[in-house]
């Protein structure tokens, strides 16, 4: 059926919504136990007749298709038949040849006879269950409406068939069923895009509460930002003039440890308490690059103490529970809940932080200890790792300021792995803390590092990157965590869009059904013989009043498909973090194994 993509999305993006809409006046009610006579609804002068055939509960949803396509605005005939596998009446085939000025669009296999009436061809339409039925019905309605060719083979053995339309009708049909599940929800979005192109959108357009999706955008902005190759230095550092003066192996100062705003610096004990390896900065090498350099100089005594700084990020925000919308009043949620604390569900937001900002930590991330100063914290383990290894300190740690650059001399650093290296920990394992911190060095790298300056940060970026899209999203901290962040299905597309099927970007994702986050949720198996499902890279979010997913997934043959589906409810957390809709959803994508090889 030759008909440009972005035509078959805009028909579909009506016909798609079938079994959500109210029947129409003369369709027959779900469940009747009998069909009327044929009836002739509308004025079929010079007009399309739409043959609504099937059965019973089918004729509701399939004259509802091509009611709310658009059809009856301009012509008006549709045509209720008998049961799918009912002869059409021969007194109902004389009115229409008589009265059609075009092609047919019938529901059911066997309602017409397989002719051509008054030369003109009939377009049969079977699809697998009554509600494909009814959305290529609609679909092809919506075309005749509009004046475009439909032209196909006639179905006469009751399936589909290879042409383009009725391939994409099927994706967009089986990626719609999220919106006919009992868990759909009235605040609910859906985009789905193959080579770049739309094939079914649901509330494109429209910015709902995205959870982790929000992530995205981090990402998004900070590789534009700072540059996938970006890294984070941790310095330590002694005042020149007391190294100077070192005498009997006694440095007769202070150790300055530098935060950088290294999101994942960390000790090996740390990172092995996580079933998954995953990268990170070892601040055991730190030390052992240190006292390599103090050796160097006869010292196993420190006169004074670990100092940490983390002036890196000036506005010592560590959290924002306390942190409020302009303009909010008493009842507006505050920026984030005080339970994310409480839960650990983020860590301590610092130039400075190991191990997350938890000092101490245990096995399970709940029972960890929040550190009242992530700074002095740092210095803290940094002191233990040094004094573990033979030196002496012999003050407290503290946090603190480090002297100037000129004034210090250097005694050691590390690099942390790349941003392009840290994704997965964002986005496969969604890490709150590397989201928020990341979040913050693009407010630094213009100019304000705090909350309300990185958002602003990364509102402008966005823009730049996304043109009008941008106003789709709204980020007000890097992780998603806040009620009052939002985003388009349509934007969280873009941004995927954006980043490219083959990029590590993408590859950092979740792999549904079998890596955290989505390991409990991958797309069934086609069956049938197709195969096994396709690969999908996904990015969930889940909220107390949000459940979403988004990803990519490159099919065998060569169609890469770009999707997004997030769903607002009170409490839709309830469904469980793999419900109906994101399921059908995977499903959908997952089983896209029917399209032309390319």
């Amino acid at each position: 059926m030759a008909r440009t993509s972005k035509a078959i999305a805009a028909a579909l993006v009506v016909a798609g919504l079938v079994g959500m809409w109210p029947a129409s006046a003369g369709a027959q009610t779900a469940g009747s136990a009998t069909l009327p006579p044929p009836e002739v609804l509308g004025d079929c002068t010079d007009a399309v007749p739409i043959i609504v055939a099937s059965d019973a509960d089918a004729q509701s949803d399939i004259y509802s298709a091509v009611t709310l396509a658009g059809v009856l605005d301009t012509k008006r005939c549709i045509v209720l038949a008998g049961g799918r596998h009912d002869p059409f009446p021969q007194d109902q085939l004389e009115r229409l040849a008589t009265a059609a000025a075009g092609g047919y669009v019938v529901g059911g296999p066997a309602a017409v006879p397989n002719v051509k009436l008054s030369g003109r061809k009939m377009i049969r339409v079977y699809g697998a269950d009554r509600w494909e039925t009814a959305t290529e019905v609609g679909a092809i309605a919506a075309a005749l409406a509009a004046g475009e060719d439909p032209s196909g083979s006639d179905d006469t053995d009751g399936q589909s068939d290879d042409s383009a339309s009725a391939w994409q009708q099927r994706l967009a049909t089986e990626f719609s069923a999220a919106l006919r599940s009992s868990e759909a929800t009235d605040d609910m979005c859906m985009s789905l895009y193959r080579n770049g192109e739309p094939i079914f959108e649901h509330k494109p357009h429209t910015p709902l509460l995205p959870a982790s999706l929000a992530k995205l955008a981090t990402v998004t902005v900070a590789l534009s930002e700072l540059g996938a190759d970006a890294t984070f230095t941790t310095r330590v550092v002694a005042d020149a003039g007391t190294l100077d003066a070192v005498s009997d192996g006694v440095l007769r100062g202070d150790l300055y440890l530098i935060g950088g705003g290294d999101p994942v610096l960390a000790t090996p004990g740390y990172i092995d308490r996580i079933a998954n390896a995953r990268p990170y900065t070892d601040v055991t090498q730190l030390a052992d690059i240190v006292m390599a350099t103090l050796e160097a100089h006869d010292i196993h005594t420190i006169e004074g103490a670990v100092i940490g700084d983390g002036s890196w990020f000036a506005d010592g925000e560590q959290s924002y529970i306390s942190h409020s919308l302009p303009g909010a009043t008493p009842e507006t949620p505050a920026i984030w809940k005080e339970s994310y604390l409480s839960g650990n569900f983020v860590g301590v937001l610092s130039g400075l932080i190991i191990n997350d900002g938890y000092s101490p930590y245990a096995i399970d991330r709940r029972s960890h200890t929040r550190s009242a100063d992530s700074t002095q914290a740092a210095a803290s383990d940094f002191d233990d790792i040094l004094e573990a290894r033979g030196m002496v300190i012999r003050h407290r740690p503290r946090s603190g300021s480090a002297p100037a650059a000129g004034d210090s001399t250097d005694l050691g650093n590390i690099t942390s792995p790349s941003i392009a290296e840290m994704l997965v920990r964002i986005l496969r394992y969604s890490e709150n803390t590397p989201a928020e911190m990341l979040f913050k060095q693009i407010g630094r790298h213009r100019g304000d590092s705090s909350r309300a300056g990185s958002a602003a940060a990364a509102t402008a970026a966005l823009s730049g990157l996304l043109g009008t899209t941008a106003d789709e999203i709204v980020l007000v901290d890097g992780s998603g965590l806040s009620v009052h962040n939002r985003m388009s299905c349509e934007a969280a597309v873009r941004l995927l869009l954006l980043a490219g099927s083959d990029s590590r970007f993408v590859g950092s994702l979740s792999i549904a059904g079998r890596t955290p986050t989505l390991q409990s949720c991958g797309p069934r198996s086609p069956g049938n013989g197709q195969g096994p499902a396709n690969t999908v890279f996904a990015k969930g979010g889940q909220l107390n009043d949000s459940s979403a997913i988004a990803g990519v997934s490159t099919a065998a043959n060569g169609d890469v498909l770009t999707f997004a589906m997030i769903a607002n409810e009170p409490l839709i957390i309830r469904t469980g973090s793999c419900n109906t809709l994101r399921r059908l959803t995977l499903d959908a994508i997952g089983r896209y194994t029917y399209g032309p090889s390319g």
